[in-house]
């Protein structure tokens, strides 16, 4: 009698869709993460990106590893569960779980102030209850994406992913001719005043959501071709790519976007003030351009 065979997860992902997938979640991350963090670290902005991308090399290095001798789709509670218990295991799984629920939405919620700035503006996007209303369309349409599988997004994932990326590094090339001034970025900073050490320390966990995401090549460790060599690669290609925009885009907006003083006698920078205060909290990145 012919037996039913139960097909599991099937190898199909290179090291391009394992990047680009990767790239999509920790890359993106600074058209978002650069308001907040730029409203509590004003002129250190650039440092604490600095600071938050060497936690973020020791993480990426601890994940390629791991993952080359687990290549197992639980990433990091795998990894809890065979270095401590089940306990653990659920624990670090159900954080991963609210960190993605965390950043998805966040994401999400920036896509309609970026597209309400860029056309008009239009007031409905950047205000509640339109951004959060078509914040929740956006995760629909991700969803209904990614019901088709993993091998038939990854096109799409590796277009979009190439398409930011290049965009990020026009940005950057642009900006060192056209705003870069390192004498802005030192009259940006006034130790302890400009911003506050509390503040400065406060924005150094607040720039950590700029690099979540790289769990996600762990996450597709058994959709890997040739998982030993293609994930510690993948994880290398975001690394460079990470670096080359993290630590250099937020030096260009500082630089675009400087530090004033406020009628109140508060030191503020248009990146962190909200479309009502006149800044650019909702679409950093665009309030650069």
């Amino acid at each position: 009698m012919a037996q039913r065979r139960l097909h599991g997860l099937q190898r199909v992902l290179g090291v391009n869709a394992l990047f680009s997938t990767a790239y999509g979640n920790v890359g993106s991350s600074i058209y978002y993460a650069l308001g907040p963090v730029a409203s509590f670290a004003l002129g250190l902005t650039p440092l604490v990106f600095i600071i938050t991308g060497a936690i973020f090399f020791c993480t990426a290095a601890t994940y390629a590893e791991a993952t080359s001798m687990y290549p197992e789709a639980g990433g990091s509670s795998s990894f809890a569960r065979r270095a401590f218990n089940e306990f653990w295991s659920f624990f670090a799984a159900w954080a991963q779980m609210l960190n993605y629920v965390v950043t998805v939405a966040i994401s999400a919620f920036f896509v309609p102030h970026y597209l309400g700035g860029l056309f008009a503006p239009i007031e409905f996007l950047q205000e509640s209850p339109g951004d959060i209303v078509f914040g929740i369309g956006v995760v629909v349409l991700l969803c209904v994406i990614n019901i088709f599988g993993a091998e038939e997004s990854a096109g799409l994932n590796i277009a979009l992913a190439v398409v930011d990326f290049l965009t990020q590094l026009l940005l950057v090339a642009a900006g060192f001719f056209l705003v870069f001034s390192p004498d802005t970025l030192i009259n940006n900073v006034d130790f302890g005043i400009a911003p506050t050490w509390s503040d400065f320390l406060l924005a150094i966990p607040i720039g950590m959501i700029a690099y979540t995401g790289i769990e996600t090549i762990s996450n597709m460790a058994e959709e890997a071709k040739d998982e030993t060599k293609t994930i510690p690669a993948a994880i290398n290609r975001v690394q460079i790519a990470v670096f080359a925009i993290y630590f250099t885009l937020p030096a260009i907006a500082l630089s675009a976007l400087p530090v004033v003083r406020n009628d109140a006698g508060e030191y503020v920078t248009p990146l962190g003030l909200s479309e009502k205060e006149g800044g650019f909290a909702g679409d950093p990145i665009l309030g650069v351009v």
